[in-house]
Order: C-alpha cells, then structure tokens, then sequence
C-alpha cells in the first residue's frame, strides 16, 4: 500500500507451533516449529504454564545491558537490534545444568586475552549441504545412541523441499570446527571479567541480522558432567545468601555464582499480556479481556513474584529458588491455529528449586544428551531448554508426529501495526503464510482504489462468529503474503479466514473487535506514516515527517511548530477505527485535539486522524503520538518536533 507517495514496506512473517514424538532420529527444531508462539522476549509455555526460552533470551539481555539497542515499543513487545559498536563483554545470562556458564553472544577476541577487542561470539555450527537425509552429521552420534552415521532406508529423513527445507530439524545442520569461535557444545574456554582466570563457558548465538543462531544456547550435549538440576531437598547447613528481597551474604562478592543472580527486582510481581487485547498492556494476574468459553491452560489468579527469591550456599553447590517468571513484561503469545489466533497456554507459577555445583568438571567419555525440558536456569529464575520442540519425523507416517500444530497455515495481523491482536471489522488486514503455505498463485498489485474480490488468484473467506461468510477486497497478493479488507458488519468474536488459490485452500483464525485501533509506520523504529498540513496564504501545504537517504531508507525529518496562523496538524493514517465516535490522541503524552478521525475517503478500510499541533512541542524531540478509539490504545509511533 502506498500512503503519501511512500510504500509500506510489510513485516516478516512469524512462524510456528508444533510438538510431539516421533522416531526420535530427525528431531524437530523448536525455532522452526514453535517461533509463532514466542513473545517478543523470545519465550513462551507448554500446558503445564513454566515459561521458557529456547533461544536469545533478549529481554533479559536488554535487562542486563547486554549490547542492544531498543528499536522500538508497541503493544506487544520491544524489539531489540545489536549493538554495531561500543561493545562489551556479556554478562552471564545463566547456568548450564552440569555448572558452567552461560553468556550472551560477546565475549574477547581472543579467548585467552582479557585486552583483546570485544566482539560477536559464532557458532561453528551451518545448514548441511545435503540433497536427501540419509546420514546423521558428526555431532549428533553423540546422542544418537545405537544409529549408524549411515542411515537405513526406515530411517532416512523426508524429501528436501518447501515442506520439509533444510533448518526444520536440528540434525540438518553440521559443526564444523574452525567456522566460528565455539566447540560442538556451543562453548569454548576463555577469560572474563567474572573468571580472570579462565573458565569453560557456553554462549547464546545470534547470527549477523541478530537473528538466533543454531545451536542457540547448548547442542545437543553438555560438556560437562550434570551434577546439577532440580534440588528436591536442599541441606540443612546450607547458608542464606538472598532470602524474599533480603540480601544477607556480602555484597560485594566475587563468587560468579553468587554475584551473577538477577536479585534487585524480587519484590516485583511478574505482568503479562493479553493477546486478547494487548491495548490493556500487563496485568499482574491473568489472563484477562478472556472471552467466554475459551478453554485454556495455566494462568494465575493471585500476583506472581518476579525473578530469584531465593540463594542459598554451601561448600559444594548454590541453590536457587524462583516461581519460573521474570521482572519484565511478558506476552501476549499468538497461534493461528487456535481460538481467535491466540495461543491458549499461559505462564504459571512453578516451584523452581535448582542446585548447581561450585566445581563443574568436564566429562569424560560418553556426555549427557541435553534431551527435552530445562537444561539450566537464567539468572532471573527461569527456566531455558535446548533446541527441540518434541516432535521428530516418522518416517512410516511421511510427516512429523506428535502436537500436529506445524501445519500449512496464515497468520493475520493489522496492516497498519503489524500487531498480532484483535481486528476490528472493515480494517486492513495483512496475511502471512506460514510453512508451506501458498496464498496465491501469482504477485498482482490492485490496479485502482476499487479492489477486486480475486486478485493474483487468491480468493479470501471470512467467516464470523455468527456463521455468517463474507467475501474480502483484495489491495495485494502474492504466494507469501495477501494484503485485504476484512468485511464491514461483521459480527464481533472469533472468526476464521479461509484463502484459497491454485484449489488449496489454507485458513487461519482472528479475533473481531467493534474497534481496535492501527497506526501505519515508516520503518522499524516506527516513524509515523503522517503529514503535516499547514494554512499558508490561504492554501493547505504539505510537509513530510521524513526524509529519505540514497539507500531508500526513512529518517524522522523534524517539524517546524510554525506560527499559530498556520494550525500545524499531523496528518495520521491508519485502519481499525471502525467509525469509533470517541477518538483522542496523545503527543509526548500530552492530550492533543483530534479535529478528524473518520475513513480517509480514497481507499477502503484507511482510516484518518487529524490532530493539532500544540505550541508546546517545539523543542521536543522525537516524540510518541498515540490515538485511543472506543477505549483502546493504538500502537505508538513517533515523530521528532524541531
């Protein structure tokens, strides 16, 4: 779509859910399968509600101040870029199960020099140049127990190809010594400010994008021998370090395994998000805007405390205790394929009690696998797993066994925010495929304002909680991505989007809101798609919010308040109003009077919303606007006033 001569761009496209069983041999790669179910904080629950991560735990990170820069905030979540420069050593960011530590991706060139530059730790870990899975990769005979390197026919891993591609399971990717800066258990010896003196330590990896990188925290094995995990009795002569918000040890100590543990939050309790109405932002219990009959798992009714609420110490190992939830908002966690497009497990609060030992030592001969479930705990309490979400190929069955949940599916978001979240009916609404999925059979453009009901051979369904089906206008399709109007008049509640191409049809499942509210951006950072108008001798100019750079990308070009004879007024545009009578806005926070919000008149579903500029702006910077519409809170975006 195109909104004052600028194009906006659209987002990637989330991924999956998935689970279960299988035969075990070609195991199914949790960021692949279960990524649409992380929140921005990359974490997310099985029904039994302990919240985990797989992967870059980047909230904590960020917590931590662990070389990211926030990008920008919406409704559901921050999103975080790497640091390009100015970097520091990681922090520990938690403990592996057999006692050796975990930091995030930066650590010294030079493993064995403390006044080497700092830089992005890689995995030595890549995509297998294979044409068919008959073979396992050397590192994974390690945990492969009684299966040859050369696999039997039954055993042999599906076809390569949009259903099955290469990354969908972990034993498609090779180690290769050398590549990059870790061993094969995604770790390496080194000094840090914590061990001037040198300690074996494993790394969460990222790739150069900041994307997570396999094997992400551990391989499929630790490198050292598992003395630690699940403490079901802790001993009596065990010392109180911190205790529910006290610290009663040294404060000042150099005992990693003491000083590392993320203590200054504990007295605050844990708020999470709604995918139901992420507008509402965290609540300290949940879940809530629940709507009837929705049938979920986990939650809590009573207010969770956050982080470690508990160290304890002895000569041999450090014990730990946590409910399993951080400081820092987490949610809202989406499925397409479940009820309304949100996923129906929540967090809950968990009895995590952990030993770990205070002289780890590296195994010798066989290492433990890492297998399913925690494999060590983060410094705030929570719980992190390896790279397997359950599932595994069956090579008698052709398809992966277990959860059934990594399907050909769509998932929908507003086209203005790019927000999972309820859609208001009559808004622009932005389907992603998801797997193998194809949403059409060609790329078409609508050629006018009038948009068709069939376009690059997609035809898009909707079915309302009433039963009722209507057919939706079409702006953009292509086979990865279809860009429409949900229908005007829609009953509200869960509603099911069916888009069918080439005889295949795929579906995914929304919420319908009387009104949820969606801004258009610019870029990442979430420049706002706006103008500014002006009065000039007796005309209405024009002015951009932005400016472009040869490389096409969008900075914030700073606005001139101007004279009060000019009624400077910003000129947003987004979708989601659905004729809201009650429409306000905030600049910088600061009530700002809405003179328009009403259908912007040349495309179908494209909301407007004039708001005065205030004298009082002037000088201020880059600023937040947000509109709220029938009680509900837009997604932020920003613009900087001169």
């Amino acid at each position: 779509m195109a909104i004052g001569g600028t194009f906006l761009l659209p987002a990637q496209p989330p991924g999956g859910p998935g689970g279960g069983s299988g035969d075990g041999i070609w195991q199914r790669n949790a960021y692949f399968g279960e990524r649409d179910t992380f929140d921005a904080c990359f974490g997310h629950q099985p029904g039994t509600g302990q919240y985990h991560r797989h992967v870059n735990p980047v909230c904590l990170r960020a917590q931590l101040s662990d070389n990211l820069v926030a990008v920008s905030t919406s409704r559901t979540g921050t999103t975080y870029q790497e640091k390009q420069s100015g970097l520091t050593v990681s922090p520990i960011l938690g403990w592996s199960f057999d006692g050796y530590p975990i930091y995030g991706p930066y650590g010294y060139s030079d493993p064995k020099n403390a006044s080497s530059a700092v830089k992005r730790i890689k995995s030595s870990f890549r995509v297998r140049s294979i044409t068919a899975r008959t073979s396992l990769p050397d590192w994974a005979l390690g945990f492969h127990t009684n299966v040859s390197q050369q696999l039997t026919s039954s055993q042999y891993g599906p076809p390569i190809n949009n259903t099955f591609p290469l990354g969908r399971y972990i034993e498609d990717y090779e180690y290769v010594a050398g590549l990059g800066d870790l061993d094969q258990y995604n770790g390496r010896f080194e000094v840090t400010p914590d061990y001037p003196n040198g300690v074996y330590a494993y790394h969460v990896t990222v790739n150069d994008d900041g994307t997570p990188a396999f094997p992400y925290i551990l391989s499929g094995q630790y490198y050292g021998t598992v003395s630690g995990g699940t403490a079901r009795t802790i001993p009596a002569t065990a010392q109180d370090y911190f205790n529910s918000g006290t610290l009663t040890g040294q404060a000042s100590t150099t005992d990693p395994l003491l000083a590392a543990w993320s203590l200054k939050n504990s007295k605050q309790n844990t708020r999470v998000v709604s995918g139901y109405d992420p507008s509402a932002g965290g609540a300290t219990t949940w879940p809530t805007s629940l709507p009837a009959g929705v049938q979920y798992s986990g939650g809590s009714t009573v207010a969770v405390a956050a982080d470690v609420q508990r160290v304890r110490t002895d000569a041999t190992a450090v014990y730990m205790n946590s409910n399993g939830l951080p400081s820092y908002t987490i949610g809202p966690w989406f499925g397409a394929v479940m009820t309304g497009g949100v996923f129906q497990n929540w967090p809950s609060s968990q009895n995590v009690q952990v030993q770990l030992p205070r002289s780890p030592a590296a195994a010798a001969g066989t290492r433990t696998a890492t297998g399913l479930g925690p494999v060590g705990v983060w410094v705030n309490g929570v719980v992190l797993f390896n790279g397997l979400d359950g599932g595994s190929y069956s090579n008698s069955a052709g398809s992966d066994v277990g959860g059934g949940l990594v399907r050909t599916i769509s998932s929908h978001v507003s086209a203005a925010s790019l927000e999972g979240g309820p859609l208001a009916a009559g808004s622009l609404v932005t389907a992603f495929a998801m797997f193998d999925a194809t949403l059409a059979t060609s790329t078409q453009t609508a050629a006018s304002a009038n948009w068709p009901v069939t376009l690059g051979g997609a035809i898009v369904m909707v079915k309302d909680s009433a039963g009722v089906q209507q057919q939706a206008v079409i702006s953009y399709a292509s086979p990865s991505q279809v860009n429409y109007r949900l229908p005007t008049g829609m009953a509200t509640g869960f509603a099911t989007v069916t888009i069918t191409a080439g005889g295949n049809s795929v579906t995914g499942n929304i919420n319908v809101a009387a009104a949820y509210p969606g801004l258009f951006k610019l870029n990442a950072s979430g420049l706002a798609a706006a103008q500014v108008a002006r009065l000039r001798n007796g005309q209405v100019v024009y002015d951009a919010v932005y400016s472009a750079a040869s490389d096409g990308s969008l900075t914030s070009a700073p606005i001139a308040v101007g004279s009060a004879g000019e009624q400077a007024t910003l000129v947003l545009y987004g979708t989601g109003l659905n004729n809201a009578a009650n429409v306000s806005a905030t600049i910088g926070g600061v009530s700002a009077q809405v003179s328009y919000a009403g259908p912007q008149g040349t495309y179908s579903g494209l909301d407007q919303i004039n708001v005065a500029i205030r004298a009082s702006v002037a000088g201020k910077g880059k600023v937040d606007v947000i509109i709220t519409a029938a009680g509900k809170a837009s997604n932020p975006v920003n613009v900087t006033f001169q």
